[in-house]
């Protein structure tokens, strides 16, 4: 059996997701090939919204990565 290790964004890190809106990882998705996407959470006004994002369209804005491995 091979071990695969993957480096991800902790939930609740704070991540910009576009030049002027910030949010925070509410979830994290782990689909075939090891990809990973980030259910992203935000306050617009009165309004809450929901969106999934891959790693290449966030950035972390306050919080870390960590480690997790599978057999």
């Amino acid at each position: 059996m091979s071990k695969n290790v993957l480096e991800l964004y902790k939930i609740g890190s704070r991540v910009k997701l576009t030049k002027d809106l910030y949010g925070s990882i509410v979830g994290i998705h782990i689909n075939g090939d090891n990809n990973i996407v980030y259910e992203c959470g935000w306050w617009d006004g009165n309004s809450y919204s929901l969106h999934n994002f891959s790693s290449s369209e966030i950035e972390l804005s306050d919080g870390e990565k960590t480690k997790i491995g599978f057999l």
